[in-house]
């Protein structure tokens, strides 16, 4: 028998045994419980600082959550934005090499129409 199964007998047991329960007994066993209840504190994330005091964690955890996400998220941008220039960078790279070992004088990188010859063939 696995833990599970045998969770599922125990309950199971004691829901039985709490039918049976006299209405007096139960209306007893229901205010100690209140009673024990009211006497627990009430606990609340906070954070000690090594004796300097104590942080309250419970309104700072959303805006935090928040925080985390719109810094992934810039973080995120940022990085595919770096990512397209690289590609960017390797793909003049490319270009300037091929140009560059090309046996084009070097008067034909300078002509004004050779520009417009490159666009029109980069498109083809």
């Amino acid at each position: 028998m696995n833990e599970q199964q045998f969770s599922v007998r125990i309950r199971h047991a004691l829901d039985a045994s709490a039918d049976a329960i006299e209405p007096g007994t139960a209306r007893k066993l229901r205010l100690a419980r209140e009673r024990a209840l009211a006497r627990v504190p009430a606990t609340s994330s906070r954070l000690s600082l090594a004796g300097f005091g104590h942080l309250n964690l419970e309104g700072f955890w959303p805006a935090t959550r928040a925080a985390i996400a719109l810094i992934v998220l810039a973080l995120t941008v940022g990085g595919v934005s770096y990512w397209h220039s690289l590609e960017q960078a390797a793909e003049n790279e490319e270009i300037d090499s091929a140009l560059l070992a090309d046996d084009l004088p070097i008067n034909a990188y300078l002509d004004r129409g050779f520009d417009a010859w490159l666009k029109v063939s980069a498109q083809q």
